[in-house]
């Protein structure tokens, strides 16, 4: 099993570190060459309540297509999930790694034509803090102190910390940590640096984007980007096969084997730390007993969900996320399907009638049959599970608020520690606040040392294991199919193979 995760290199002198990333083209953006052909359709489940600015509240795969090609980071992580700088150069921070002086690349242009300074970067990361703004994915960098921005020059600004904290490059290399500029833009519409502008948007529908001519880096290869969005994947899966969209992202593993055999089309296979997990609200009265919890672990059949739910294009996980880290994982028994354990413990319980909603909107591939069988397997145990779909925005409406929901995870380790286990997390569906945890994150957090974080990160996973939240059954593969004409595309370890168009052309 390959893991890997999000590095970076510090080398320390005295009473200051430098971290320096590897400097090279931004994700997302083009490679050398021409284009060989003007339009590439890409088709995705959808959400009505998209929008194109980059703060959106929601944390949806069609938003996060737009702003892929559309907004840039300081930082990101490339396909095999390093870290690597984008529009900063370096982020060098103090001994007490509570100040860091961030350099940017010189001569950006935004899409309103005007150069992308420290200005534009201080109003970004200002605006993502606010705790006015109450954006849901501020926790990620929550460790910057909003009144601690300092332009210093054109290209540097200084960051005030409201605590130690390591991996800096890291957290800013979250793909909802983003730049955007008001200088000739506008709140509602600003200006973005990356390799396409919008061209007409429609939230649900399609959006229509145009290479930017200005763009710093290697020009696009593909002049257009049209992205087409759908309900569900079944229709992402007709698209294709009726040639109305080139490249699917997120197909049923069902469709699999009949589109080996489609004439015209291919599939593109990465093994990827991008997954669906089940996860369970701790906080409500049908899921607060570590017992029940307990008792729905062991009620999967992971090698079913595997073969039937997956077709075999993902491997038997064990309830804490992983893939995402280079880190040793924990020494924990596999836990298995243990029916007669289930019930013994519904019953110490006092839950021997438990019925539950599983709700998901089936936005990713294994998420509906996944859910299907886990209510299969957990009337053998005499639970009752009600798998309710529905539509993604009204899904994402009430995100962290669903009892037991099916959800997705997809981020380096650093990053979803934050976001998924931690309280206030964007992620944090399951209402995680465990101490032992807690304190683990903040003295990972509190370090540079790779040997260090991964002492950490192995023995916060073996948390997640034994008193978390979330089923995480198995690891599945990322899929992308693609009909006869592109070239280019590459497996990506988040997946976003289907969005990293990088080098990508169209006969």
């Amino acid at each position: 099993m390959r893991r890997v995760g999000s590095k970076w290199v510090a080398a320390a002198a005295a009473a200051l570190m430098v971290v320096m990333l590897a400097a090279c083209a931004p994700p997302g953006g083009g490679g050398a060459g021409a284009a060989s052909g003007d339009t590439i359709t890409i088709g995705m489940v959808g959400s009505s309540k998209d929008e194109v600015q980059p703060y959106s509240q929601q944390g949806s795969v069609s938003g996060g297509a737009i702003y892929k090609q559309v907004y840039e980071g300081l930082t990101a992580t490339d396909p095999k999930g390093k870290v690597q700088y984008v529009l900063a150069e370096s982020m060098t921070p103090n001994e007490a790694l509570d100040v860091w002086t961030v350099k940017l690349r010189d001569g950006v242009t935004t899409h309103a034509g005007k150069p992308f300074t420290a200005e534009d970067a201080v109003e970004s990361i200002r605006w993502m803090v606010d705790p006015e703004n109450a954006w849901a994915f501020a926790t990620q960098i929550g460790f910057v102190d909003p009144e601690g921005l300092t332009v210093v020059d054109d290209l540097t600004f200084e960051m005030k910390l409201n605590r130690p904290y390591g991996p800096v490059p890291d957290a800013f290399a979250m793909d909802r940590i983003l730049m955007r500029s008001l200088n000739g833009a506008s709140e509602a519409e600003p200006a973005g640096t990356g390799p396409y502008t919008v061209e007409s948007f429609t939230a649900g529908q399609e959006a229509q984007l145009t290479a930017f001519d200005g763009y710093w880096g290697d020009p696009a290869t593909v002049k257009n980007v049209k992205f087409s969005f759908f309900q569900d994947q079944q229709s992402v899966t007709n698209a294709l096969r009726g040639g109305q969209i080139n490249v699917a992202h997120g197909i049923p593993f069902t469709d699999v084997p009949a589109l080996e055999n489609e004439p015209g089309v291919h599939l593109l296979v990465s093994d990827t730390a991008s997954y669906p997990i089940m996860s369970m609200n701790m906080d409500t009265p049908e899921l607060s007993d570590p017992k029940v919890r307990e008792a729905m672990r062991l009620i999967v059949d992971r090698d079913e969900i595997v073969a039937n739910a997956f077709g075999g294009y993902a491997t038997v996980a064990n309830d804490f996320i992983g893939k995402n880290t280079s880190c040793p994982t924990p020494d924990v028994p596999q836990r298995e399907q243990d029916l007669d354990r289930a019930k013994e413990l519904l019953a110490e319980a006092g839950a021997e009638n438990l019925s539950v909603e599983l709700v998901t909107d089936g936005a990713f591939p294994g998420m509906m049959e996944m859910a299907q069988l886990f209510a299969q397997e957990a009337a053998d145990a005499g639970v009752t599970v009600s798998v309710k779909k529905l539509d993604v925005a009204t899904f994402l409406n009430r995100w962290g608020e669903w009892p037991f929901h099916v959800g997705f995870t997809s981020s380096p380790y650093l990053l979803t520690a934050t976001s998924h286990f931690l309280p206030g997390g964007s992620e944090n569906t399951t209402h995680m606040d465990d101490a032992e945890y807690n304190q683990l994150a903040d003295q990972l957090y509190r370090t540079v040392d790779p040997a260090a974080q991964c002492e950490f990160v192995t023995k916060m996973q073996q948390i997640e294991h034994e008193r978390g939240g979330d089923i995480v059954p198995v690891y599945g593969n990322d899929i992308v199919a693609y009909r006869d004409g592109v070239n280019g595309l590459t497996e990506d370890l988040y997946g976003r193979a289907a969005m990293n168009l990088d080098g990508v052309t169209v006969g």
